[in-house]
């Protein structure tokens, strides 16, 4: 079920997190709210899973924002001579860590940013929200724990429990749909959602503005995640130096190629061509407005990456026969190109990687990373026997 999202009160946890407090780190704060949980403690558990998913942006915003913005510093005074191009690499590769070394004491102080893997992996599959669903729903506060369990199901599409409990929060308790939000949308999800509906409605004017807007936001939300993948990573043995770098690289990109399927994910339902529908939305409303040229460059755009797409061809076709059209029109935009090209690219790279890193004992000499811990701690389903009492069975 994909509920209308409402984002005029959406929560920005990292506007209210301004400081780091090594003391109230968003692991400390899980660990007790979860034990708060377990001694149903349910407004403890309120308060401090509240503060450790506000830490846990904070925290990811900040480690987020230095290594993007420490991508794109330039660095006056070269040390080396420009012919050294190998050391013009390790020089820029330096001057960056000491950027993102300086950031990060600017922003996280002392911080320690070495979390327990588990509880990582909770954050990244929004299993705070499990439990917060059932704390709100202890302290009668029924719309938050609809829209907590709603934001955990948008991650976890197979859940069966959460499934049952977000019905029975709709159905038996009455909560409007229209108040049920996703806690953890990005931007681009917003004005997707708005442009797609401007574009059923005809309305192809604000079908532009907001698949522009949507545009830009989902970039930028790929770029933070792929910034997301540069952390450690336990290789597990000693490798030269070179073949350290190499698998810490190919590590990062395993994990960056995840983030278009991730960001795919518009409130739980799945789209595997979100960016490229961009330019199909787009390429039609430019039409309807009388602009051909960024019609035209539209369906070039969306045509990168379907070429065989036969809708787009005849689209194509058919814009060829208005006048003062011609093929020099068809000219796919800057940033569809830039990202097809790095697609692209990464992909030889990877099947390059899978193809020749085998051996007679059929190993691959590969980053796999630390293995990933299941989750567990469901909480049951709730009972509509129980209504009376706002009683919830749940497993300990």
């Amino acid at each position: 079920m994909l509920f209308k999202a409402c984002f005029l009160s959406l929560l920005v946890y990292f506007c209210s997190a301004t400081k780091a407090d090594p003391a109230n780190s968003y692991d400390i704060l899980y660990s007790q709210a979860v034990e708060a949980y377990l001694n149903e403690q349910w407004d403890e558990c309120v308060t401090r899973m509240n503060e450790a998913i506000e830490d846990y942006h904070f925290y990811k915003d900040a480690v987020v924002g230095c290594r993007l913005e420490c991508l794109k510093e330039s660095f006056d005074k070269p040390l080396v001579s420009p012919q050294l191009e190998d050391m013009k690499l390790w020089e820029k590769m330096i001057k960056k860590t000491l950027c993102l070394l300086k950031c990060k004491k600017d922003i996280l102080k002392n911080r320690a940013e070495i979390v327990d893997r588990k509880v990582a992996d909770d954050f990244d599959t929004l299993k705070p929200y499990d439990y917060l669903q059932l704390c709100y729903f202890k302290t009668n506060d029924n719309i938050k724990a609809a829209s907590c369990a709603y934001t955990f199901l948008t991650m976890n599409l197979n859940h069966t429990v959460m499934k049952e409990n977000l019905r029975f929060f709709i159905n038996e308790l009455k909560v409007d749909p229209n108040y049920v939000i996703n806690l953890e949308a990005k931007p681009y999800v917003e004005f997707y959602i708005r442009g797609s509906e401007s574009y059923k409605k005809k309305d192809y004017d604000r079908t532009t503005t907001n698949m522009e807007l949507s545009l830009v936001e989902y970039l930028q939300a790929e770029e933070e995640c792929r910034a997301h993948c540069e952390g450690p990573f336990d290789q597990g043995w000693f490798p030269d130096f070179i073949s350290s770098i190499s698998n810490h690289y190919t590590f990062t990109l395993r994990c960056k190629r995840k983030c278009a399927n991730k960001l795919g994910n518009l409130n739980g339902e799945k789209h595997d061509d979100l960016l490229p529908s961009h330019y199909h939305y787009l390429q039609f409303a430019y039409f309807k407005m009388g602009n051909i040229e960024k019609a035209c460059q539209a369906a070039a755009s969306y045509l990168l990456f379907f070429p065989n797409d036969e809708t787009m061809n005849e689209n194509k076709i058919y814009y060829m026969t208005l006048g003062n059209v011609h093929e020099g029109m068809f000219v796919p935009r800057t940033e569809a190109v830039n990202y097809y090209e790095r697609d692209q690219g990464e992909k030889a790279l990877l099947q390059f990687i899978e193809d020749n890193f085998q051996f007679d004992e059929g190993e691959i000499l590969e980053a796999t990373g630390p293995a990933v811990i299941p989750i567990g701690t469901d909480l049951a389903v709730i009972s509509t026997d129980n209504i009376g009492d706002n009683e919830i069975p749940h497993s300990t």
